[in-house]
């Protein structure tokens, strides 16, 4: 299973926010830092607010932080969410795709319940699971705790 670069990019924001500490951050020091893209962590970061799980103020002492508690963040729900429209192969879109073997394969249904149990393993960890070695995460992403 892959997930998209944008899922990606969104838990790595996440990731980002959790050990930056109470702080506001910007998508630029966040870009910056894991050498990716601005315009991608921007577009993630806009997808994330617009779900609730930041919140982001523009301008002058603008940034971004938290919105939720990292407890209180599932992985699987994000992802779930993220990941809406992509489909793993073609007869899994919303519109059944144009398969010619559709009505006859019994691919469909193994994928189908792969995905749900990838989604499923997901769902046993929140954003509190996956920052544990919090110390260890500022220290590679050069993230001062009172940042």
């Amino acid at each position: 299973m892959n997930i998209t670069t944008f899922s990606d990019y969104a838990l790595r924001v996440l990731i980002y926010l959790t050990t930056s500490g109470e702080g506001k951050v910007s998508a630029a020091q966040i870009a910056t830092r894991y050498d990716i893209s601005f315009h991608h962590v921007a577009k993630a970061a806009q997808w994330l607010s617009r779900e609730g799980y930041i919140v982001a103020e523009r301008g002058r002492g603008g940034g971004m932080r938290l919105a939720r508690d990292p407890e209180d963040i599932n992985i699987g729900a994000v992802l779930r969410q993220s990941e809406a429209g992509s489909a793993l192969v073609e007869c899994l879109r919303e519109d059944g795709g144009a398969c010619c073997i559709a009505p006859a394969c019994g691919l469909q249904h193994a994928l189908a319940e792969a995905q749900a149990a990838f989604y499923g393993a997901l769902d046993a960890f929140t954003l509190v699971d996956v920052t544990a070695q919090k110390s260890a995460l500022q220290t590679l992403l050069m993230v001062n705790s009172a940042d």
